[in-house]
Parts: C-alpha cells; sequence; structure tokens
C-alpha cells in the first residue's frame, strides 16, 4: 500500500484517482503518478471454474463410483448417495448387545500416495485407507461397520478420484464394512499440482465388558506377530528419500537384487486384520492385547502393554524373511535393527497378545514369530502415537 496512512474510516485521503478516457487508472502517490489496472479489466466475470474448482469433475466422479459404494451397503445404511449426513440404522445392530461401545478410528495413507501418482497406479490405495483405519478399530475387539473416505487436491481428475473410491468400496466390501459417505475437495493453491491428500473414518462397535485393552497382559503370556505385506501405509517418507532421491531410481525399476518392480513393491496393499481378529474372538481365543504396527514401528506394542511389562523377542530377524523389500532398505540406508523396528513393521503388521497356547493348531492359520512376553528388567520400552507416512 506504499506506506500510506489510514484516516478514522480506513480511507486513504491522499490518494488522488484520475480516470482518463483510454481507460487507466492512475494514483497520486508523494507527487507521482503510479498505474494500477485496466478499469475495463476489472469488469470481467470470474467464475469458480476459473478459480480452480470444477465442481462437473466431482460430480462425474462419484456418478462413476456408485455402483460400487452401494455394493457396499447393508440394511441398515438408511441414506443415499449426495445427501448431507450419513445414516445407519443401529437396531438391529444393539439388539446383539447389552453395553455397546463406539469405536472410531480416522486416518490416511501418508506419501504413499505420492508413489502412487509417480507410478500411475490406483488399484489398491483405497484398499490401504480402509485398512489403516479398520485395524485400529478392531485392536480394540471391535468389529468396523461403517466408513466415510475423504479425497482432496489441488486439482482433481475424475478418473483418479474414481479409481480411489471403487478401490474403498472394494475393501470395505470385502470385511463386510459400509461405505456409508464421503467428499471430494478441490483446492487449488493448497496442495502442489498433481498432489492428492485421501483420509478415512471408520466406526466400529464392541461389547463393552469385551474391549481389548492390554490391561490384563501378564509374564508369560504369548505374542503372536501376524505377517505383514511389505510396508503398508508407513515408512515411506524415508523409503521415497532413499528410493528416488538418493538413489535416483523410479517405481519402473526392479528392485535391486530381487525380482519385483519398486512400484509393485512400495504399493503392496496394506493388509487389513479386522475379519481375522473377529474371527478369532468369536472362536473363543482370548486376546488381551492387539497392537496395529503403523507409524513408530514396534513401538506401537507398548502402547498396550502394562507399563511393568515388555515384548521378550526371541528372533527379530526371521520377521525378514520373505519381506525383500525391508532387507533391501536395511541394507541400502546403513540402518541397524532398533532404527528398522523403530519405522517399520518390519514383517509384522499386527501383535496379538494371549494366553499361553493350549490349543496351537487353532492358530496355524495366522503366520506368526516366536516371541513372548515378560517383565522388564530395565530400560523402556517406548510409546507413543502412529504417525508418520
Amino acid at each position: 500500500m506504499f506506506g500510506l496512512k489510514q484516516d478514522s474510516l480506513g480511507y486513504f485521503p491522499n490518494f488522488i484517482i484520475n480516470y482518463k478516457k483510454r481507460g487507466i487508472q492512475r494514483k497520486k502517490v508523494e507527487g507521482k503518478y503510479y498505474q494500477i489496472n485496466d478499469i475495463t479489466k476489472m469488469n470481467k466475470k470470474i467464475t469458480y471454474k476459473d478459480a480452480g474448482v470444477d465442481i462437473k469433475k466431482a460430480d462425474e466422479a462419484i456418478e462413476m463410483s456408485k455402483k460400487d459404494i452401494s455394493s457396499t451397503y447393508s440394511k441398515n445404511v438408511l441414506s443415499s448417495i449426495g445427501g448431507f449426513g450419513s445414516m445407519y440404522s443401529l437396531k438391529d445392530v444393539l439388539s446383539e448387545f447389552k453395553d455397546p461401545v463406539l469405536v472410531q478410528s480416522i486416518d490416511g495413507v501418508g506419501t504413499k500416495m505420492s508413489v502412487a501418482m509417480a507410478a500411475n497406479n490406483f488399484k489398491y490405495i483405497g484398499h490401504d485407507l480402509v485398512s489403516a483405519c479398520c485395524n485400529d478399530v478392531a485392536a480394540t475387539g471391535a468389529v468396523p461397520l461403517t466408513f466415510l473416505d475423504y479425497v482432496a487436491g489441488s486439482s482433481l481428475d475424475k478418473n483418479i478420484v474414481s479409481q480411489v473410491i471403487k478401490s474403498v468400496a472394494q475393501e470395505c466390501k470385502q470385511h463386510g464394512v459400509s461405505l456409508v459417505g464421503g467428499e471430494t475437495a478441490e483446492m487449488p493453491g493448497t496442495y502442489h499440482a498433481n498432489e492428492y491428500d485421501l483420509v478415512g473414518v471408520a466406526t466400529g462397535v464392541v461389547e463393552k465388558n469385551k474391549i481389548i485393552d492390554g490391561s490384563s497382559v501378564c509374564d508369560g503370556d504369548v505374542a503372536i506377530g501376524v505377517f505383514s505385506n511389505g510396508l503398508h501405509t508407513n515408512g515411506y517418507s524415508l523409503a521415497r528419500k532413499l528410493i528416488f532421491e538418493s538413489m535416483g531410481l523410479t517405481t519402473s525399476d526392479t528392485l535391486p537384487g530381487y525380482n519385483i518392480s519398486i512400484g509393485d513393491s512400495l504399493l503392496a496393499p496394506h493388509t487389513n486384520y479386522s475379519s481375522l481378529v473377529e474371527k478369532t474372538v468369536g472362536a473363543g481365543i482370548v486376546l488381551k492385547s492387539i497392537s496395529h504396527i503403523t507409524g513408530g514401528g514396534f513401538n506401537n506394542i507398548n502402547r498396550v502393554l502394562p507399563s511393568t511389562m515388555e515384548v521378550a523377542w526371541k528372533s527379530i530377524d526371521r520377521f525378514y524373511s520373505n519381506q525383500s523389500l525391508f532387507e533391501w532398505i536395511q541394507g541400502s540406508a546403513g540402518l541397524d535393527s532398533y532404527q528398522m523396528r523403530a519405522t517399520f513393521n518390519c514383517g509384522i503388521g499386527m501383535m496379538l497378545s494371549l494366553i499361553h497356547i493350549s490349543e496351537p493348531t487353532r492358530l496355524l492359520s495366522i503366520g506368526f514369530g516366536g516371541v513372548g512376553v515378560e517383565k522388564k528388567r530395565g530400560g523402556g520400552g517406548g510409546g507413543g502415537g502412529g504417525g508418520g507416512g
């Protein structure tokens, strides 16, 4: 504003505005004239689309995905696509509970979406989003019921958005979760070009006296590590820096020393354990704690253990077997085992704590490494929440 002082009404009294016939607006400041704008240009109409927001594209993306979305609906879904609020009847659901507790989780896919963009592969990114949220809900013993998704970017490509939504719907349907609503947002200037952000919210229910919170874990209980399917949705900032920046590789290159492309290795879908947890609990197996191994790696295990307990690892290296990506990252980045476990899931996507196994054959369908739970013998276990992509 040229450093001018305002009067009490907020105007600039020392502005002298001259209008010339040719339509040039000029302002006199401290004895000099400055050309500000052409008055005729000020009358030009500006639409929402001119500002970078094309509502039609979002509508078309939803239209392309309607069949997939509606395929996830149970009889309890009362709302339709396009409404303001999602409605889900709890009458039948709650009739099976004496003291039902709703459990909710919100999460995203982190910078794994950047890898999907680089590879132009969105086949599994929606699966990742649903699994990340549903696993957190299942970690309390709850059964996921509904899901909401949010897709945002600087400029939405209807085909990409549709692929993402369809992917979300497929994972929801596979685990009996209703995709009851969602939102798309085109925000130019907020995100970089060709950049997307995904967020999901899962809601489940559990009987209050059956909540799994780790409070009953005791010395000698057995911890079962369930295999992961690659990085899942965490550690990608480190992996991307190593692979794309430091080594100059691309998603189409082959992972050095292995017969798999970097894109396929990094985009392997996040395993959804919610149905596994439901099946295990339904079989009468008492689970004392469940830890979803996300951001922060194995530090997540301590979040659901009493402060006097820690996991006693029999062999950490075996978790890398058949997990070529972890082996390669550790060797290429020069990370020790502690750094790996504090960043990645290292081949274990969920940890289940239970009493001494008296019927091991009932758990043969669950891949696990041999670990146990014992009293702490000094040293901290580390805590912290999830995070990092």
